[in-house]
């Protein structure tokens, strides 16, 4: 009888039966991730269960060590529009003047045109001081989220409550499990939605699956792990006008060409509003014009504001301090499908 395959679901985990004459049943974890059951003709899918529940800690070891040894470990440039996930929600970096903020890097709430990263520009220029900064924000955010969470303390075995924190001197490992100090995760995790930090948690405790372990693995090859670079030039407007002929700051796709499926700078071609997995396939998929999307039409329009103790205000665009007022745009314009841009309200 000819080798058979098939997939079955153990709690979140996709796992294939593959079927054949042979007579002893095991279970591996290929270099993709992939979990297979090996087993003779007569393995039923409660049997795979079984095998599966039984090497859990096992399973868990080989995924880990392969998402740790495998990173893309990709490069950020520090320039406006730089990607960098907090919690899984994309934000985006802005160059702001000195006397606007008082830390290095500030995070800042939702807006229509997305969320952002402020960061000193006297920071920018020192890349160790800027690295050092975004770490420390990962670290923060993600102690915080713990701490609102209720997750500061995890029960595991007999009853044990176990603290929970967020580590920058890991530098190998996602996560570190002391019997008595608790578990610490890398700074860098905290890119990953709430979702996959559980199944992190989870995974490192040895206890049963809340998430997609694949996907866990895959977003853990993706995580910025403090590459840093600065801009090719460091003109006092680049964060107003980059040049058309710059690569997306994010996923490096150059002008004239479709955005990387996960950047998050790309715009929806339907709504306008940041592209996340909003539409089914690659239909809503924008071009990168060489411009971060709104910039154009802040400069047609005049939409202005700059950073102030109270807040922001309007200002002109030779003003100290300008830059383009993507709030505005959004408030006093829609978007237009046919043009592939934001127009004026009437």
């Amino acid at each position: 009888m000819p080798a058979s395959d098939r997939t079955i679901r153990v709690g979140t985990i996709d796992i294939t039966v593959r079927t054949s004459n042979r007579i002893t049943l095991s279970v591996t974890v290929t270099k993709s991730g992939n979990i297979i059951v090996y087993g003779p003709h007569a393995t039923t899918d409660t049997d795979a269960t079984a095998l599966v529940e039984r090497r859990r800690s096992w399973i868990y070891r080989q995924l880990t060590h392969l998402a740790e040894t495998t990173p893309n470990n990709p490069l950020k440039e520090l320039a406006v529009g730089a990607g960098f996930d907090v919690l899984g929600q994309p934000h985006r970096l802005r160059i702001v003047p000195d006397d606007t903020q008082g830390e290095p890097l500030t995070q800042q709430p939702s807006t229509p045109s997305g969320s952002w990263l402020h960061l000193r520009r006297s920071t920018m220029l020192k890349v160790d001081e800027a690295r050092q900064s975004i770490i420390n924000l990962y670290a923060e955010t993600g102690r915080e989220w713990l701490k609102n969470d209720h997750s500061q303390t995890i029960t595991h075995g007999s009853n044990t409550r176990l603290p929970v924190t967020f580590s920058t001197r890991m530098r190998t490992n996602w996560t570190r499990n002391h019997p008595t100090r608790g578990l610490a995760l890398h700074w860098a995790t905290a890119q990953l939605p709430p979702t996959l930090l559980h199944e992190l948690i989870h995974r490192a405790l040895g206890l049963h699956t809340v998430a997609s372990s694949r996907d866990l693995n895959d977003a853990l090859r993706t995580l910025w792990l403090g590459r840093l670079t600065t801009p090719t030039t460091l003109d006092p407007r680049i964060h107003l006008n980059p040049a058309p002929t710059d690569r997306c700051p994010d996923c490096s796709t150059p002008p004239g060409t479709l955005h990387a499926d996960r950047c998050d700078i790309a715009r929806c071609a339907i709504t306008g509003l940041q592209r996340t997995h909003c539409h089914p396939g690659n239909t809503c998929n924008t071009v990168w014009t060489g411009h971060i999307p709104g910039e154009p039409e802040c400069t047609e329009y005049g939409f202005y504001c700059r950073p102030t103790p109270d807040g922001y205000e309007p200002c002109n665009a030779d003003d100290p301090g300008a830059m383009h007022d993507f709030n505005r745009l959004y408030r006093e314009c829609h978007w237009a499908p046919s043009t592939q841009r934001m127009t004026l309200l009437p």
